[in-house]
């Protein structure tokens, strides 16, 4: 019982000191220097205690000063309340006040109460019996001088150092820690456990460190993959990781340690190496493994059905994969403002604020609608290759913003639509009335495009309610039936 709860404790510690490290938003002070060395003297204290020191005061005393003073500054309440925020965060729920509260409560007495009490009820029952402790040891000289300590350390170096490529979310870094540390990992943890010394003849899990390396390069591979192809990806990884840490560990007896090991080695050190956790958003793959600016946890999903994308960040899905574009560095908006763009219209994202913004349309079933006639209707009268069409649908109370405004190119079979707020065909210097054509030519590419404008009204008991706008361009002339005939079509569909 003692041992697990030693380990219980340092997995705790160990995690602070993740959320001490992963937190940027004051890395630049000295405080957060001062809080990583208190999360440091918390793991030492955690060692001299495990040794029954009787000099663990003096781990005790720099820890509780360091923990005190950082209390009174907020780093320690800034650490510890995003400590008691990952449930939810990696859950995906509603943060609940009173659940953060008595997790954070719990955490702090875990943390400060915790080693008190254990060494005052170790002198009190007199089970402190080692006095080897010295202020070298207890300032981290015993960090590489106790065996146990000092394979801790390098499992948590090798650890930051996944945590580090994580954040940075650079393909190459993630690829690497991936692929390389678990290994690596797995073999420092044998030769801890069964005091080999990493050859061949002695060790038999050295040869088999190809299977751990197989498995990380499925698992890193698998975020492009969505759905059961993911799912199977990740469950024979599990299970070639789960393979090998039985038979590094189970087969000598210490099932627990093959279990912690593949949990560790398999979901949880792999997954802190790629920066996000890949078993959330498991219906849609990774479009590209590069992140958008400016935050490095965003990125790009693909719904493989559809050829749509969307956004998710570390822990879960942001915006659904229904756009057929993002634009994430447009000269025209601020640093941080998305173009989420679909058929010809644009909405704007605040991925600061995780929030929708405005769009340059008012009705988007609407637009969705118009884009699909405008589809069959090319189709029909043969569009050429560059020929263009532009609709615009307007209410006559609200015109500031249209209810859809499309501006099309024909590429074969295929339309393409402009984002711009250029003028896209031409620019009329006369207003036409319901009803009436306008005929003009321009000349792109070196080609001379034919251009039909057409204004429509749709009335309800002779009121004007909504204006239909039509211009196309065309190499051939168009037609004026074509486009009164389109018009007519999306009345239908504004009344």
């Amino acid at each position: 019982m003692r041992q697990k709860i030693f380990w219980l404790d340092l997995a705790v510690c160990s995690l602070w000191l993740f959320i001490a490290l992963a937190n940027c938003s004051w890395w630049s002070l000295p405080a957060h220097f001062l809080m990583v060395v208190t999360v440091v003297m918390r793991i030492i204290l955690s060692f001299s205690l495990y040794r029954r020191e009787k000099r663990s005061w003096m781990s005790l005393t720099i820890f509780s000063a360091l923990f005190a003073l950082l209390s009174f500054v907020g780093q320690v309440m800034i650490t510890t309340g995003d400590f008691a925020d990952l449930p939810f965060v990696v859950m995906g729920i509603n943060n609940d006040r009173l659940t953060h509260t008595i997790i954070k409560c719990t955490l702090l007495a875990w943390l400060f109460l915790g080693p008190l009490a254990v060494y005052i009820v170790g002198l009190c029952r007199k089970t402190l019996t080692a006095s080897t402790l010295t202020w070298k040891d207890a300032l981290g000289a015993i960090l590489w001088k106790d065996e146990g300590a000092k394979k801790y350390c390098q499992l948590m170096l090798i650890a930051v150092c996944a945590l580090y490529a994580g954040l940075a979310m650079d393909m190459r870094m993630c690829r690497f820690a991936c692929i390389i540390l678990p290994p690596l990992s797995l073999y420092l943890i044998n030769r801890h456990v069964t005091s080999c010394r990493g050859t061949s003849e002695k060790n038999p899990m050295v040869g088999k460190l190809w299977v751990m390396v197989a498995a990380m390069v499925l698992f890193f591979y698998a975020q492009r993959y969505a759905g059961m192809w993911r799912v199977w990806m990740l469950v024979v990884c599990i299970a070639m990781v789960a393979y090998i840490c039985w038979r590094t560990f189970g087969k000598q007896g210490l099932v627990q340690i093959s279990i912690l090991a593949t949990i560790y080695l398999g979901i949880f050190l792999p997954t802190l190496a790629i920066g996000y956790n890949q078993y959330a958003c498991i219906e849609y793959g990774r479009r590209g493994l590069y992140t958008l600016e400016p935050l490095r946890g965003v990125f790009y999903i693909k719904d493989t059905n559809t050829d749509k994308v969307g956004l998710r960040d570390r822990y879960g899905i942001l915006i659904e994969p229904i756009y057929d574009n993002i634009v994430h560095n447009s000269r025209n908006r601020p640093l941080g403002i998305y173009e989420l763009r679909n058929n010809g219209c644009y909405t704007l994202y605040n991925v600061y604020q995780n929030k929708m913004m405005t769009s340059n349309v008012s009705d988007l079933n609407l637009q969705d609608s118009i884009c699909q006639i405008l589809d069959k209707y090319c189709d029909r009268n043969a569009y050429g290759h560059r020929d263009r069409l532009e609709v615009r649908v307007t209410n006559k109370f609200k015109a500031e913003i249209p209810l859809s405004h499309v501006k099309m190119t024909r590429n074969g079979i295929t339309s393409y639509y402009d984002y711009s707020d250029h003028p896209y065909i031409s620019e009329d210097s006369v207003t036409l009335h319901s009803g009436e054509f306008a005929t003009d030519s321009i000349v792109r590419y070196g080609d001379t495009f034919h251009v039909l404008h057409y204004s429509y009204d749709v009335k309800r008991d002779s009121t004007v309610l909504y204006n239909i706008d039509l211009k196309t361009a065309r190499q051939s002339t168009p037609q004026h039936e074509e486009l009164d005939e389109l018009a007519k079509r999306i009345e239908t569909l504004l009344k």
